[in-house]
């Protein structure tokens, strides 16, 4: 991965901490309306994005399983099975796994990028060919549109936009 991913990167974390920053850990669990994820959600879903990114780069998931489960593709929110992590310990996790995949970034083999594109859903094996194209996305326009749902989230909730 290249200097621009990480930079793009980097600008995601920063972005994402000025969404939370004033959302007090009361709020983390409301959905303002039917299909809005909450912010705990979110969060928890980019966290066990790094870990998916760290495993596609050839490092090891730094999360549990079990919040593989809860915060994974196709899981609905606020499951009752599940305490959510608090605030704080989404967001260590969420920006650990960032360091983690910017430290591992620097060092993927090429061969290692150009293998297939291991998700089973076909549209995004199409777009996304490579395992280098998925890692992109990953860290670029996966979690751009997740920073989106958050701020519509803030929006919906009657807090002030950024800019």
């Amino acid at each position: 991965m290249n200097d621009y991913f990480r930079q793009v990167y980097a600008f995601n974390l920063g972005y994402c901490e000025a969404l939370l920053k004033d959302i007090p850990e009361a709020e983390m669990r409301a959905q303002p309306s039917p299909g809005i994820n909450p912010p705990a959600w979110l969060l928890g879903h980019l966290a066990i994005c790094t870990d998916f990114a760290l495993e596609l780069m050839g490092g090891m998931k730094q999360l549990p399983e079990k919040w593989h489960k809860e915060f994974g593709p196709q899981s609905l929110p606020l499951s009752k099975e599940f305490p959510y992590p608090t605030k704080d310990e989404l967001w260590h996790a969420y920006s650990a796994g960032h360091a983690a995949v910017t430290a591992l970034s620097t060092e993927v083999p090429t061969d290692m990028l150009e293998r297939p594109n291991p998700l089973p859903f076909e549209f995004l094996k199409k777009m996304l060919p490579t395992t280098g194209d998925l890692i992109a996305h990953l860290m670029s326009t996966h979690e751009a549109s997740h920073l989106g749902h958050l701020s519509n989230w803030r929006r919906q909730m009657g807090h002030p936009p950024l800019f």
